[in-house]
């Protein structure tokens, strides 16, 4: 048994022979006493012998080894085992049609007996970014089951993806289906029908539902009140923000630092970032400030480019002893770096009124590059200066106040850094906004590298801002290459958290972006 156990350890080290030659190692012929072939390198020096020769070649080749990606989980909570059962049928083999789904939702119902919380565990898991119309279909579904005894929240639960999908016409079907099958709509399904619209910039629609649930004599509390006001504030109506203020605090319904900080956000996209300091001081009379109100208050006067007022606003959360967070950092390096509201506009956030003052300011920051005033050749007025293959929008170089405001910025940031406060996403997406803004792109190009070197994930408004600083530079080749990360893998699915967390549709914002400056570029 020994010698054959020797034979066979001699066989299977000489089969790797052309693997040792190839890795950069040559085989001796000769045996140490332990039975293991020894290893010279090519200058005839001696290999250690710790280390086998099958250890060896695992270290030569592991470069080469395929790496698999992880398995993503079933399932991503606790969840019953009958939900289960249905939840594996649908993720590993989805239906093809409506009537197969029906089909085999029927097929569950009899084989397992499912109860009520089995369906809304299923419901729960199937709010994924891939099964979300599936879910749709499944909730459709659920509300015709007698079993399933649905009621308002589960109607109101569907009139909530419907609306944040955008689909108001289905939203308003499954609302009047929710009376016609005789259950009445209450706060919350009004709130969120309103929040539906106000996220389309429907106001009319939003006014008429609020006037509805008052005749109903449904009494809003602070929720519904926020909620309106923040349909006014992104119509660009802060004046109708501040009145339902009044009405909310003349039915002494007190309001929230969420709905102070609704109505400052208001007056700040609307240019008036005074107005937005004096229902700040009016309120806050009953109410202790936090965070979240000093940050909206900086962004407010930063979004305007009065940075005077914006550090004055951070410096008193810091004397209040609130420890800034990485919205607070993002929003003043905003204001350091004059940033207009011009980004704010590019992204749909300052309603119809505010997208016409931004397509002035392009227009005239167009006359200011030079371009249609007859100014050069037209090859220089096409091509831009030689700058812009250094990082610079095509035409434009930074101005030093420019670059003056940017070092500013970082030396902020490096300074709070120095204090403990670390910087984060957001931080790093008004970098890069801020970078961009000023026509310095490769910078910009630098922040998200570094962001992605200390690890942290780009949001989709970081990829939005990026893709902004290569479309102002004209360089429409990295601006393709965004959008394909964009539109695949993790950063799809933070697109579209983006767009229901905050209403912004980036996908088409960043296709109304790319074809205005390709045509720029040509014309």
């Amino acid at each position: 048994m020994p010698a054959l156990a020797a034979t066979l350890t001699r066989s299977s080290l000489a089969s790797l022979n052309s693997c040792f030659v190839r890795d950069g190692l040559v085989t001796d012929s000769r045996l140490n006493p332990a039975g293991i072939r020894q290893n010279r390198r090519p200058d005839g020096s001696q290999l250690s012998n710790k280390c086998s020769p099958v250890v060896v070649l695992a270290a030569g080749t592991a470069h080469r080894r395929r790496k698999w990606p992880e398995a993503r989980p079933l399932v991503s909570g606790r969840v019953t085992r009958k939900a289960l059962v249905l939840i594996k049928e649908l993720k590993t083999k989805p239906p093809t049609n409506e009537d197969e789904l029906h089909q085999r939702l029927e097929n569950w119902v009899k084989g397992v007996r499912p109860h009520r919380r089995d369906l809304i565990d299923t419901i729960k898991e199937m709010d994924t970014a891939d099964t979300r119309e599936l879910l749709c279909q499944v909730m459709q579904w659920s509300l015709s089951e007698d079993w399933y005894e649905a009621d308002a929240r589960d109607y109101t639960k569907l009139v909530e993806r419907f609306g944040k999908d955008g689909r108001l016409g289905e939203m308003e079907r499954a609302f009047a289906g929710m009376e016609a099958d005789g259950i009445a709509p209450d706060l919350i399904s009004f709130s969120v029908k309103i929040n539906a619209y106000g996220r389309a910039k429907e106001v009319e629609k939003a006014e008429a539902a609020w006037e509805e649930m008052r005749l109903r004599g449904i009494t809003p509390d602070a929720k519904a009140y926020t909620t309106m006001m923040t349909v006014y504030g992104k119509a660009g109506q802060p004046d109708k923000a501040e009145q339902l203020l009044d009405a909310m605090l003349a039915a002494a319904c007190k309001p929230s630092l969420v709905t102070l900080c609704s109505i400052i956000t208001a007056y700040g996209l609307a240019g008036r970032p005074d107005d937005a300091q004096r229902v700040s001081d009016k309120v806050l009379t009953d109410l202790t400030p936090d965070c979240n109100t000093f940050t909206a208050l900086s962004a407010a006067f930063g979004l305007n480019g009065r940075t005077d007022e914006a550090v004055a606003a951070f410096k008193r959360m810091v004397a209040a002893g609130l420890k800034p967070d990485d919205r607070s950092v993002a929003r003043l390096v905003e204001a350091h770096g004059s940033m207009d509201r011009q980004l704010a506009l590019l992204l749909g956030e300052g309603g119809e009124g505010g997208r016409e003052e931004g397509r002035m300011r392009r227009g005239e920051e167009r006359r200011v590059r030079g371009r249609g005033t007859g100014e050069g050749s037209e090859e220089e007025q096409l091509t831009g200066s030689a700058t812009s293959e250094e990082g610079r929008v095509k035409g434009r170089e930074a101005s030093e106040e420019e670059k003056l405001r940017c070092r500013q910025a970082v030396k902020l940031v490096l300074e709070l850094e120095g204090a403990g406060i670390r910087p984060g996403v957001e931080t790093y997406t008004s970098l890069i906004s801020l970078f961009a803004s000023h026509g310095l792109v490769r910078e910009a190009a630098e922040v998200f590298e570094e962001m992605q070197r200390v690890g942290l994930q780009p949001n989709a408004r970081t990829y939005t801002r990026l893709f902004q600083a290569y479309a102002l530079a004209g360089d429409m080749d990295s601006c393709s290459q965004v959008r394909k990360t964009m539109q695949g893998g993790a950063a799809a699915e933070l697109v579209r958290e983006a767009e229901e967390e905050e209403g912004m549709r980036v996908d088409g914002d960043v296709k109304e972006m790319a074809g205005r400056y390709a045509e720029e570029l040509v014309h």
